[in-house]
C-alpha cells in the first residue's frame, strides 16, 4: 500500500471512536508512524516492527488509503451522516461536518471532533451555495445507497456513514458503522437533527423491543 500511496491509515476491523487507528507516512525516503499523540519517525527496516509495537494483537485490521481531506479553520474535517429505518424505508435523520481537534489525524467526537453545520463548511469550502448544495444532494444519494448495502451483510435499522471531501472536492467512502452515536449532534445550535434521531430511535424501539 505504501508503494501506492503516500499515506494510509491502519485500522481496527471492529471498534470505534477513532480508537486503535495507526498512520503511516512516507516521507523522503522514510516514514512517520502516529498513534494517537505518540509519533516516530523509522526507516523502512524498522516500519514493520514500529507498527507491530501499537497493534493490539487480538484485532484484526484493515488497512486504508490516506486522502488529504479538505480543511475548515484550518482543521481537516470530514462528513458524518445519521441514516434510520423506522419503517420500511431508509431515511436521512442527520448530517453534519465534523472538524478535527487541532492536530489531530482523526475527527471522532471521542477524539475531540466538532461537529459544524454542513452548509456552512461546504459553502466555506466550495466557496459556491450552489455548489455546495449539489455535494449535499451527492452524499445524501451516496450514503442511502450505502445504508441499503449495509443492510444486507448486516441488519440493522440505524446506520452512520463517515464520508471524506479531498481537497479536490470528490467524495470518498471512509466507513459505514451499524451502531453510530448520536452524542455529535448535541454540539450543533440548532436541535431538529438531533430530535428526529431520538424520535425514530423510539420508534425502532417499538419495532424491536
Amino acid at each position: 500500500m505504501l508503494k501506492s500511496y503516500r499515506i494510509v491509515f491502519i485500522k481496527p476491523n471492529h471498534g470505534g471512536g477513532g480508537a486503535g487507528i495507526i498512520r503511516v507516512k512516507r516521507k523522503q525516503g522514510r516514514y512517520v508512524v502516529r498513534y494517537g499523540s505518540l509519533r516516530r519517525v523509522v526507516s523502512s527496516v524498522a516500519l514493520y516492527n514500529t507498527v507491530r509495537s501499537f497493534r493490539n494483537r487480538a484485532d484484526r485490521y484493515l488497512i486504508q488509503r490516506g486522502v488529504r481531506l479538505a480543511r475548515y479553520q484550518g482543521r481537516i474535517f470530514d462528513v458524518r451522516v445519521y441514516l434510520q429505518k423506522p419503517h420500511a424505508e431508509w431515511s436521512i435523520s442527520g448530517m453534519t461536518a465534523r472538524v478535527a481537534a487541532p492536530r489531530l489525524y482523526v475527527t471522532n467526537y471521542q477524539k475531540g471532533g466538532h461537529a459544524r453545520p454542513l452548509g456552512k463548511v461546504l459553502k466555506h469550502l466550495y466557496r459556491n451555495k450552489r455548489k455546495a448544495m449539489e455535494r449535499i444532494h451527492q452524499i445524501s444519494a451516496l450514503s442511502l445507497l450505502i445504508a441499503e448495502t449495509v443492510q444486507k451483510r448486516r441488519p440493522t435499522r440505524e446506520t452512520g456513514v463517515d464520508l471524506g471531501i479531498d481537497r479536490s472536492g470528490r467524495i470518498w467512502i471512509i466507513e459505514a458503522n451499524s451502531k453510530p452515536g448520536h452524542m455529535l449532534f448535541t454540539q450543533l445550535p440548532d436541535k431538529t437533527m438531533l430530535r428526529t434521531i431520538m424520535r425514530n430511535k423510539h420508534l425502532i424501539r417499538k419495532l424491536n423491543p
